[in-house]
């Protein structure tokens, strides 16, 4: 499957997405020392802006309560956002992303106040929109805005996701508003 579509994904009321395999971000975090408190660390540190331009996970901010449809597109071709019907209203290019343990999930910022294993259990039970995927380099564009759906317009978050070779630079601007 190229494309993977999940309906009415909810940001637990914090205005923010992270996208990540989440064994890489443990990963991360057990080599440079960091304490289960993620959230802490990346916002008091300059840990958070080195983990996202490190491609260990994407930080997605100011992303407004609603239910979202999510959208993975694996091939760079039909992309939901950029079809007539639907209505684009930002992309952001240039983040870089590593899977390790073949899996990339969409979660919330909870799961970043004790990330640990435990936790990351529990996020691979609870959260859906997750895809398995190929380890390796991928580039990551984000597009938001809105899709026809079954009922209307939907807010939407597209993530067109691309192999890349480790050359790749990240080129996003980081705090920029998703």
């Amino acid at each position: 499957m190229n494309t993977y579509k999940f309906v009415e994904e909810l940001n637990d009321l914090r205005d923010y997405f992270i996208l990540a395999d989440p064994f890489t971000l443990l990963d991360y975090k057990k080599e440079n020392n960091l304490p289960d408190n993620l959230i802490s660390n990346f916002t008091t540190t300059d840990f958070g802006d080195k983990v996202v331009e490190k491609g260990k996970m994407i930080a997605l901010a100011r992303i407004q309560n609603y239910p979202y449809t999510i959208y993975f597109n694996l091939t760079g071709k039909n992309i939901e956002l950029e079809k007539a019907e639907n209505n684009i209203q930002i992309r952001q290019d240039g983040y870089l992303l590593e899977v390790t343990q073949g899996k990339i999930c969409l979660f919330t910022i909870p799961y970043l106040h004790k990330f640990n294993l435990e936790t990351i259990e529990r996020l691979l039970v609870f959260r859906k929109a997750q895809i398995e995927i190929s380890n390796g380099l991928y580039s990551v564009s984000i597009l938001a805005g809105e899709t026809q759906q079954k009922y209307g317009k939907e807010p939407t978050l597209e993530f067109v996701i691309l192999p890349v070779t480790e050359q790749t630079q990240f080129t996003a601007i980081l705090n920029c508003r998703v």
